[in-house]
């Protein structure tokens, strides 16, 4: 099925090697794709601040600065009340764009004197300083505009556009280096970047609109993504309305591994999530002072202990099933780590989470198998996997995430704001935005792991199960959050869980 242009991520040096070679094979100039910038910027300030709003336009010296002189002029045109600032214009289009705007007797003051006083005078502050041309850490006068602006923002309350992207938010990792503009709203121009989409991106680009200019499927044709947003048409599909004669049978046993004493309620919150994914049969192997806490919380589990079990014991449990979750609250002592070794010993596909991972951190080897693995850690997890501090996965989570694929010959699900995923031999990286900050409580990642478990039962192909599972519980937690992200429970994404597995 081919994939909307709005789905395609590029690397900043991507586009900006190709987007003029795009633009020239469809006979547009340079200026024009300004002029296109800049009109798309206008409509998104014209959604939200009709004229005579007052418009503080801050330019940098290069193209970026040079949409931020357009879009000035167009505003103005527009009935806008309009005010620039701007660092002296050092590029070609900058400089033309400065001299139209000051040919119509357009004011300008420098931007070393922006006060946070001046901003408050004005209701938008468009930020078209540097956009997506970072590649260093901001220097000192820039770092100063840009605390100024976000001090002014917070304390007025003022609405921030900011072009292309937030200025000092590097755009391929998602990063401020080392400060970044706190926009409301982000219109980027050609193709989505990752750095506006996963690691700290959520705070610093607000709302984020593609402007194509235009020239998308031509730059398409160009360029292969480097990842792609994984959206409700990709979980659709792989979830048909069920056959009228289906039987239970049919739609997979999932055995969660785990629930350790006093960590019951994971193997519960990811038991109830394997059902409401729609798994026939789930099944529990717990510890033996867990088995009637959890027997008694969710009838619908079939619950055994692991009392007086051996290996065989336990082999034998888990050939009779479809897929394995291994790790919610399984401890990580004696108990746990020999059934993560036992499990990950087996030849069934197994859902690798939680204190799952911490074990395997700690023994690698078992880790090496021929059977399929999924693997869902938080970043906090990925870094004992990866022998590193949980910033530095955080400073640069695309490459974490292929590492974690690599190194464990696994599908990978790194958590976080912008889930990443990607398979052990996958050249595009898979990126799901759904979510919401009610998920951050105990539990959402044993709900989660419970819907990849059940998914991997139900037979989903074995490269759809993780951007299955990551749109599914960003999404239901999207709607338990409806009635206020603070308090929302873990248990509450079940009922909108249920529903959006019957599309």
């Amino acid at each position: 099925m081919p994939v909307s242009v709005q789905q395609l991520v590029y690397r900043t040096e991507q586009v900006r090697e190709r987007e003029l070679e795009a633009a020239e094979s469809l006979s547009v100039s340079a200026e024009q794709l300004m002029q296109r910038a800049a009109k798309s910027c206008l409509a998104a300030l014209e959604r939200q601040y009709p004229a005579p709003a007052r418009v503080m336009i801050l330019c940098g010296p290069g193209n970026n600065g040079g949409d931020g002189w357009v879009l000035a002029r167009l505003a103005r045109t527009h009935g806008y009340r309009v005010q620039v600032v701007a660092a002296q214009p050092k590029s070609d289009l900058a400089k033309q764009a400065a001299a139209a705007w000051e040919d119509e007797q357009g004011t300008v003051e420098p931007l070393e004197k922006l006060d946070r006083t001046h901003i408050a005078e004005y209701d938008v502050i468009v930020d078209a300083m540097l956009g997506t041309g970072l590649s260093r850490d901001l220097d000192a006068s820039y770092c100063r505009a840009v605390e100024t602006l976000n001090d002014a923002k917070n304390f007025h309350k003022l609405w921030v556009l900011s072009i292309d992207c937030p200025t000092g938010l590097q755009s391929d990792r998602g990063v401020a280096i080392p400060v970044a503009v706190e926009a409301d709203y982000t219109v980027t121009m050609v193709a989505l970047k990752p750095g506006l989409l996963t690691a700290q991106a959520a705070h610093y680009v607000g709302r984020l609109e593609l402007a194509e200019l235009g020239i998308a499927a031509a730059f398409q044709h160009l360029e292969q993504p480097f990842a792609t947003l994984v959206e409700q048409d990709d979980v659709a599909r792989h979830l048909p309305p069920r056959s009228r004669t289906s039987h239970k049978g049919r739609h997979g046993h999932v055995v969660i591994v785990g629930g350790a004493p006093g960590m019951s309620g994971a193997v519960v919150l990811a038991g109830r999530a394997a059902l409401r994914a729609g798994a026939g049969k789930v099944s529990v192997l717990t510890h033996p002072e867990s088995h009637a806490l959890i027997a008694s919380a969710q009838p619908e589990l079939m619950v055994s202990s692991t009392e007086a079990a051996s290996k065989t014991d336990v082999v034998k449990f888990l050939e009779r099933a479809d897929a394995v979750v291994l790790g919610p609250g399984l401890d990580q002592q004696d108990w746990g780590a020999r059934l993560c070794q036992w499990v990950l010993g087996t030849e069934v596909p197994v859902l690798l989470d939680a204190d799952g991972l911490n074990v395997v951190a700690q023994h690698r080897a078992w880790a090496n198998r021929s059977a399929p693995l999924w693997i869902t850690p938080h970043p906090g997890e990925a870094a004992r996997l990866l022998d590193t501090t949980s910033d530095a996965i955080e400073q640069d989570r695309w490459q974490a995430v292929r590492r974690l694929a690599q190194e464990l010959n696994a599908f990978a699900l790194l958590k976080g704001a912008g889930t990443l995923i990607v398979g052990p031999e996958s050249e595009t990286i898979r990126i799901c935005t759904r979510g919401s900050p009610a998920l951050a409580v105990g539990g959402s990642g044993d709900v989660l792991s419970g819907i990849a478990g059940s998914l991997i039962a139900q037979g989903l192909a074995a490269e759809a199960i993780l951007p299955c599972a990551a749109w599914l519980h960003g999404r239901a937690g999207e709607q338990a959050a409806i009635a206020g992200e603070r308090g929302t429970l873990p248990s509450d994404l079940m009922e909108p869980l249920r529903k959006l597995v019957n599309p």
